[in-house]
């Protein structure tokens, strides 16, 4: 018996047709059935990685005479919160199997996800890989036919594997020991410490410090017109060593500018140089996710996470799209074979387009088509099925469409300007006049109005003057303009930032080494995160609201994440190698190299636990120099200072000597209720029972002052609830 584990449920009904069953008639409870073959399922990761009071109880309890937690290999892994009921599924049928066909998706976590399964299960069953990008039957069919040995994958596990477990103990670990000596200070919120978060965090905070700190200043641009052989010519100045310049090489000295204005006015001047070329801009690549998800933020102001909602149902339910956690935007030649079946499910799907695909030219040489370029994933792109008869909601309309014109384009001309760059000579001081003509629209014409040239300041052909050409300058404007500080970072900014990382790492040496990774991704250089969780990071920082705000801001489309007071102390209190992304360029070194069966996991957690060691053990010993919160002194102890902090039944009080001084007291409307009354217990009703299970219903105080609401005495195995309505529960108005 052959049983193929998938990452998901649709990739295993995809395979299980794929392998000639039915979907819709063979489902069983958790996997598929056809002769000898089973096709069962993971829910993501089916396993998570044991907690530290997996360990130890007592670790549940945040203290810091335990830390540092040691970073434990090979890892316990434990069934993940609702995933048992599956797990149970896969392992028996690991248990039965002859042979297993991993069917993860096709990059490291994949990977990971299946094989931790299988080691789990304690597997020695012969394992094969399948690979599938695309859904639809054919492509299906022909991954299918060609299995490969899952050995050829291991490093990729390893890599995976290695990651998640550094990145744990090093969240682990540092969050607790900066929270607790942060609470010594008064500081009642979680210090939230990630190797990839916390360098987000750290890149907001040099955004919004840099706003913050700006000064306002000035710079100044002149502009000559200047009468040659007949005609009127406006050039900006080009100014030279002689000005005082600001670092990018703007004139600063208002006196400066003045005297040249003055002096150029009316002088003589002549063409002293005319540049001719013709520009080509190629079709652009075709989309990988993070690229998709910034172009589709600035067009529609779409969320990260989105974005990838709306992907992952035209991959797996409507099956239009590709594989959508790419981070490749190459194709391999198979997609240029396809090229006419494609274009016809984009006919099928989007009809508008139908005129623009006829004009489609037959093949393409466009660099994207490059298989040497493609390892586990190619780009995102429209399968062969059609989508006429579908109907897509705004978002995956509008997502499907930015896509498939993509793919259109790349059977389209590059475009053509022909530029021209004139200079004027007038005082030993040269005015440049540049103007760009489109001369050809080749695939442009797909995206009309979305790629607009700077308007031209002559009408006149500059083409058509002649060097040598004199005259005189008839007059010089000076315009000033006001420095700004860099832009407060917006989610599709922030993407971008997260794909080219290394330009905030300061070591030379350090930012080569992250940049080496994406040496053969387009559009990346030096990234952090991954295509699967990037999104997911910048949910997570948006959810950091004492560290950062997001808000909407004047001037900004989309809201715009700046760090809190809290928050730039926060970053503060970190080593730089924390709050940039170095610690990502440092081990990624070393997860290249276990990719590459260059180093064994061990070494790298080796090093890893060394730093987090050393790390901790500051913190114990020097303290954090964060600013002492004003809050109320403890009533009870007299030393410590009660903090606000979350509970299942709402925020509450407690002393932050906890636990040496247990005293907590109730919220009230921020602070802490120092004279709360005595809280009376609901007994259940003698009259008004469950019409489930039999028992005494409870009338319950609600959270708005003098309200109620009815619940079952047999919680939390009966959940059943009511409104109140005049001291009965209101069935009529039916279940809470």
């Amino acid at each position: 018996m052959r049983v193929f584990i998938a990452e998901k449920p649709s990739l295993a009904a995809a395979i299980f047709k794929g392998l000639g069953g039915n979907p819709d008639t063979e489902k069983k409870d958790g996997y598929y059935q056809h002769g000898q073959d089973v096709v069962t399922w993971c829910l993501g990761h089916l396993l998570a990685l044991c907690d530290p009071e997996d360990y130890n109880i007592e670790h549940k309890k945040w203290a810091l005479s335990y830390l540092p937690l040691t970073t434990v290999y090979p890892p316990r892994m434990k069934p993940r919160k609702g995933a048992e009921k599956q797990l149970k599924v896969v392992l028996n049928w690991i248990g039965k199997a002859d042979s297993i066909v991993h069917a993860g998706d096709p990059d490291p976590e994949g990977c990971l996800l299946v094989d931790e399964v299988l080691t789990y299960a304690q597997n020695t069953k012969p394992v094969q890989r399948v690979l599938i990008a695309d859904l639809n039957d054919k492509p299906v069919k022909a991954a299918l036919a060609n299995l490969q040995p899952n050995e050829h994958f291991q490093p990729l596990t390893q890599k995976a594997l290695a990651r998640a477990v550094a990145d744990q103990s090093f969240g682990y670990n540092l969050t607790r020991a900066y929270t607790l000596k942060a609470r010594e200070k008064g500081f009642d919120e979680v210090l939230n410490i990630g190797r990839v978060l916390t360098a987000m965090i750290g890149m907001i905070n040099e955004r919004t410090l840099a706003n913050l700190n700006h000064q306002k200043s000035f710079y100044y641009e002149l502009f000559g017109h200047f009468e040659l052989g007949g005609h009127i010519i406006k050039g900006k100045l080009m100014p030279g060593e002689e000005f005082e310049l600001d670092d990018k090489g703007r004139m600063i000295s208002s006196l400066e500018v003045a005297a040249t204005k003055e002096a150029d006015t009316g002088a003589k001047a002549n063409i002293s140089d005319i540049e001719q070329k013709t520009e080509t801009r190629q079709p652009p690549m075709p989309f990988n996710l993070s690229k998709l998800q910034i172009e589709a933020s600035k067009r529609w102001g779409y969320k990260p996470k989105e974005v990838l909602d709306a992907l992952q149902s035209l991959y797996e339910k409507h099956k239009l799209l590709t594989y959508p956690r790419s981070d490749n935007q190459y194709l391999s030649d198979a997609h240029l074979e396809n090229r006419d079946s494609i274009l016809s499910a984009i006919k099928g799907t989007l009809s508008h387009l139908s005129e623009a695909i006829d004009q489609a030219a037959p093949t393409s040489n466009h660099k994207s088509f490059n298989a040497s370029k493609i390892e586990a994933h190619h780009a995102i792109v429209p399968t062969e099925k059609s989508g006429a008869g579908i109907e897509l909601n705004e978002r995956e309309r509008n997502l499907y469409e930015l896509v498939a014109k993509r793919f259109i384009a790349l059977f389209y001309p590059g475009s053509v300007r022909d530029k021209v760059a004139l200079d004027v000579t007038c005082t030993g001081r040269c005015y440049r006049a540049t103007q760009t003509t489109l001369n050809k629209q080749g695939w442009e014409v797909l995206f009309k109005g979305e790629h607009q040239d700077e308007p031209n300041q002559n009408a006149l052909d500059l083409a058509s003057l002649t060097k040598g050409t004199e005259g005189t300058c008839t007059q010089v404007d000076m315009e000033q303009r006001e420095t700004k500080p860099p832009k407060y970072f917006d989610d599709a900014s922030l993407l971008k930032a997260m794909t080219q990382a290394a330009k905030f790492i300061k070591d030379p040496e350090l930012r080569k080494t992250l940049e080496a990774k994406d040496k053969d991704t387009a559009g990346e250089n030096g990234s952090i995160g991954t295509e699967a969780t990037r999104s997911g990071h910048i949910e997570k920082v948006g959810k950091l609201t004492h560290l950062v705000s997001l808000g909407k801001e004047k001037g900004y489309k989309n809201p715009v994440y700046k760090t809190t007071e809290a928050g730039q102390e926060f970053c503060a209190l970190l080593p730089d190698e924390i709050v940039r992304p170095d610690i990502s360029a440092i081990w990624e070194g070393s997860l290249d190299k276990i990719s590459k069966k260059q180093l064994n996991i061990e070494s790298f957690l080796h090093d890893v636990n060394q730093y987090i060691n050393s790390q901790v053990e500051h913190v114990k010993t020097q303290g954090v120099p964060f600013v002492k919160r004003h809050g109320i002194t403890c009533p009870t102890c007299q030393q410590g200072t009660l903090i606000k902090r979350p509970g299942k039944h709402g925020p509450f009080h407690a002393c932050n000597r906890y636990p040496d001084c247990k005293t907590t007291f109730p919220d009230d409307n921020g602070q802490p209720n120092l004279n709360p009354k005595p809280r009376q217990n609901a007994k259940p009703s003698t009259e008004e029972f469950c019409k489930q299970c039999g028992n005494p219903l409870v009338r319950r105080p609600g959270k708005k002052e003098g309200s109620f609401w009815w619940g079952c005495s047999g919680f939390p195995k009966c959940k059943v609830r009511f409104f109140d309505q005049d001291g009965k529960p209101d069935r009529d108005r039916g279940e809470l």
